[in-house]
């Protein structure tokens, strides 16, 4: 592999020089701020720039399309130079991707910018669809819809025999550059994300040992079978699922002792008691049979509405153990668990009412 790549950067750097000394009438760009922000994020598909960040940053990385990169930004202030689309359509180009979408890390919801090659009201569209305060997560429930665009339009050929010899050597060399450099971004990519998955899994056998712990490694596993049942809802479950896992591995990196036991204590009962609600005899078999329950409607949305709580108190505690804060658990599933428990057979068929 090492001699083949050696011979096709070599390769790149040659046709590179060629291309340069064929154009060398053409004056050079000045730098940006998108030019700035390439170099610093290399070939990182999920790239957090100056601070700004998002709470699934290596989670989506790995269910990312080939060919789509995010880069979450801090919030632009009034003097941003660059608007955040403009940003995106010159990241896109600079980076040979796809797709490139652009998050703005705002305190309250975040934004969105996206470059395309032509779909990208459709893209944006469907990420403020998902009414999501973090963009990761809205980036998440489409990833599988983000399916690779087309490419840059090729320059018009400039008149007269000399403009058109040098537009189509110009075209040829680019051509040429951005196929080999996606050959090496596309393989490295696929190690990377192979390598970032075992990681993860690795960190987080880790950090869920004991009891407690194997009981939510169980639950998180479940969950991800779980989001199958409802296209809907799957995407914020697998979410759930991931934040979980992110916030087992963070607090045995960065918390107290303290701190992991509760945390798996707590998440070992909210868990249980989601996956109980989320079951093929009760949310699972409301899906499939509304007719057959009294206010089907309200319960699913009760189902539904838990694990959205869940989820953000799961990305609330993450910051909790950035920031080395008390964890603080706010959600309680009391009142869905009774009524999950009381559910009747006057529930199910309302023939059976009792007087």
């Amino acid at each position: 592999m090492r001699p083949f790549r050696a011979t096709l950067i070599a390769s790149l750097a040659g046709l590179a020089t060629v291309g340069a000394a064929t154009l060398a009438a053409a004056p050079a760009l000045a730098v940006t701020d998108a030019t700035e922000v390439a170099d610093a994020c290399g070939d990182r598909v999920v790239c957090e720039v100056d601070g700004a960040a998002i709470s699934n940053a290596s989670q989506l990385e790995g269910v990312l399309p080939e060919g789509v990169r995010v880069v979450v930004i801090p919030r632009p202030d009034q003097a941003q130079s660059v608007p955040s689309g403009t940003l995106a359509a010159q990241l896109r180009t600079a980076t040979g991707s796809d797709t490139l979408i652009v998050i703005e890390d705002h305190p309250g919801q975040d934004r969105f910018a996206v470059a395309a090659g032509g779909d990208e009201t459709g893209i944006t569209e469907s990420l403020y669809a998902q009414s999501e305060a973090d963009g990761g997560i809205a980036v998440a429930a489409i990833a599988d819809s983000l399916a690779p665009g087309g490419g840059a339009q090729p320059p018009s050929a400039a008149p007269g025999g000399a403009g058109l010899v040098i537009g189509v050597v110009a075209v040829a060399v680019v051509v040429v550059i951005v196929g080999g450099l996606l050959v090496l971004v596309r393989a490295r990519r696929r190690s990377r994300g192979v390598a970032g998955s075992r990681r993860m899994e690795r960190e987080l056998r880790a950090a869920l040992l004991g009891e407690n712990g194997e009981q939510v490694r169980e639950s998180i596993d479940a969950l991800r079978e779980r989001a199958a049942v409802d296209p809907d809802l799957g995407p914020r479950i697998v979410a759930l699922a991931d934040h979980v896992a992110e916030l087992m591995v963070r607090a045995r990196r960065r918390g107290s002792e303290q701190q992991t036991r509760l945390l798996q204590a707590q998440y070992k009962d909210t868990l249980a008691k989601l996956l109980k609600a989320l079951g093929d005899d009760y949310y699972g078999d409301i899906l499939r049979n509304p007719r057959f329950w009294n206010d089907a409607d309200r319960r699913i949305e009760e189902v539904r509405e838990a694990v959205r709580s869940v989820d953000v108190q799961a990305v609330e505690n993450i910051r909790q153990v950035n920031e080395s804060r008390d964890i603080e658990f706010q959600v309680a599933l009391d009142a869905l668990t009774r009524t999950v428990a009381e559910a009747k057979l006057s529930d199910v068929y309302p023939d059976r009412r009792e007087d």
